[in-house]
């Protein structure tokens, strides 16, 4: 008998999702840093390349914290937890983190054995190197494409408020990674290319949970987007 998500897994959900975007965004910013410095003919040190892994794997043990892992990808079987079971774009997001997580964990011991035990006149010296190239290479491709999963990943989003409120103050950071605005990336996710529904729900959160100025304020930037929105001027009025 399959087991369904318990209530701890429930409740913790959006929460842990948005710990995870956290971390995706923070891993990114530092992948791209780490980057830069390596193809500056900086050297990268192990320490940061430590910190990036180290920040994967949060990510990575976060998404296996409510969905379940999947044990046979071939016959699409997965273990029997009591966890969400993820769709198709949350299994590419997931095995994008967890790829990320281990050329990260590649690099950094390639790196760790060119900082304490190879010189350049060592035999190995070369390979080791080819072979971080390569990895250094690898986490930017697959956190590029990663960005194109985690925009697939938030459309079972579009309904949570926590993750959306994330998302709208953190606006500067996240349009900063995703490299467009917050109300496009919202258009992208659903409801006909509205971002009323989505505004709304922030806006009813806030004031949920005590926080009537930050209700006002999304849906005062809200109404500055979409001045003829019905449901936002009916959401106005619940709060002012």
């Amino acid at each position: 008998m399959k087991k369904s998500a318990s209530p701890y897994v429930r409740k913790s959900k959006s929460w842990v999702i948005k710990n995870v975007l956290s971390n995706y965004f923070k891993a990114y910013n530092l992948n791209a840093d780490i980057y830069r410095e390596y193809h500056s003919k900086t050297d990268v040190q192990f320490t940061k390349l430590r910190q990036l892994s180290d920040i994967l794997f949060a990510a990575k043990e976060d998404l296996h914290l409510i969905y379940k892992r999947l044990i046979d990808p071939r016959r699409n079987i997965f273990e029997n937890a009591e966890k969400f079971t993820p769709n198709e774009e949350e299994i590419r997001f997931i095995n994008n983190v967890g790829i990320l997580f281990h050329k990260a964990m590649v690099a950094r011991e390639l790196e760790y054995m060119l900082e304490y035990y190879e010189t350049e006149n060592e035999p190995d010296y070369e390979d080791i190197k080819a072979s971080l190239d390569d990895n250094i290479e690898r986490l930017k491709v697959l956190f590029e494409k990663g960005l194109e999963l985690v925009k697939g990943f938030l459309s079972n989003f579009q309904d949570d408020a926590v993750v959306l409120s994330f998302l709208l103050e953190n606006s500067h950071y996240v349009e900063a990674v995703m490299g467009q605005s917050v109300q496009k990336l919202f258009r992208q996710l659903g409801h006909n290319g509205s971002i009323a529904k989505m505004y709304s729900k922030v806006a009813l959160y806030f004031k949920d949970s005590g926080w009537d100025d930050k209700a006002k304020k999304i849906l005062l930037d809200a109404l500055a987007i979409e001045p003829e929105s019905k449901e936002l001027r009916e959401m106005w009025a619940l709060i002012h």
